[in-house]
């Protein structure tokens, strides 16, 4: 009987200690973060704050300039589809465009990327040239 209660007071200890974990927003600037591809809608992609990466296309804008892209592996983007991810750098251009370069499987990558609308859980973007 002592251990059934030792392991149910471990158990709801390690239940009580798990803690989810909050996505940090800054209200400086709404674009830093991880976001994740969730669809395309009226030319725009369209993009959900995210704690982490998914296996699609991803980014993650740092407060340094810096960025992830998580973009396909190779050349071949035939189903199924595998994904990595890539450093770069962003810069703000103006309030609604921003340029990137960016690593990606054949080499580096540069264009700019047209902001519709970005708030605490959504981003919505187009992009504008491929240079």
């Amino acid at each position: 009987m002592k251990i059934y209660h030792i392991l149910t007071l471990v158990l709801c200890s390690l239940l009580l200690s798990c803690t989810k974990e909050e996505i940090k927003i800054d209200p400086d600037n709404l674009l830093i973060g991880t976001w994740d591809y969730t669809g395309y809608h009226n030319n725009m992609s369209i993009y959900t704050r995210s704690l982490d990466f998914s296996d699609n296309h991803c980014y993650r804008f740092n407060s340094d300039g810096t960025l992830v892209e998580r973009n396909i592996s190779g050349w071949c983007a035939t189903p199924p589809v595998s994904y990595d991810n890539y450093d770069g750098t962003w810069t703000i251009l103006n309030d609604t465009l921003i340029q990137i370069h960016v690593e990606y499987w054949g080499g580096m990558r540069d264009y700019k990327m047209g902001i519709n609308s970005v708030d605490r859980d959504s981003l919505k973007i187009e992009e504008v040239a491929i240079q």
